[in-house]
């Protein structure tokens, strides 16, 4: 390892351990060490070396997350790029992910997914919608869904 001081060292190792565990993003890894009580230069030089090692990769982290929070519960990509900007991945790096994931998958394709889940559990319209929005499909492609599985608005019921 290059020189660095005692608490850049013990910073790179704390931060290291964690990676090792699972991917995460700059921000998560800053938090844990601001936790630890580091300082700011050092927290700033850990994670610069760390970065430089291409062992912290905020593009990569966005691209796995995707992966793993997908195949298990459908999202749009509104509702993705929403999570990844609240973990602290950058706006850019959240839409170029976001982007790239669904250059292979198709949206309209998650949301008939969702849709058909959520009918079996006998929801209205206007929740079918709510739902389907929270999880982050764009208004267009709930219309389209909503229309090719002939679930309209005149048979909405509370």
């Amino acid at each position: 390892m290059e020189e660095f001081e005692p608490n850049v060292k013990l910073a790179i190792e704390v931060a290291a351990k964690s990676l090792a565990r699972c991917e995460q993003c700059r921000a998560s890894l800053e938090r844990k060490l601001v936790q630890k009580e580091f300082d700011e230069e050092t927290i700033k030089q850990a994670l610069d070396f760390l970065e430089s090692k291409k062992y912290l990769d905020d593009e990569r982290y966005a691209a796995s997350w995707i992966r793993s929070h997908c195949s298990f519960k459908p999202r749009g990509s509104i509702r993705l790029v929403r999570d990844l900007c609240a973990r602290g991945v950058s706006r850019k790096i959240a839409d170029e992910a976001v982007k790239a994931y669904f250059e292979n998958v198709d949206e309209y394709e998650l949301c008939d997914s969702a849709l058909k889940k959520l009918l079996t559990k006998n929801k209205n319209v206007k929740k079918l919608l709510k739902s389907l929005a929270d999880s982050g499909f764009s208004y267009k492609i709930i219309q389209r869904v909503l229309k090719n599985n002939r679930v309209g608005f005149e048979c909405d019921s509370d």
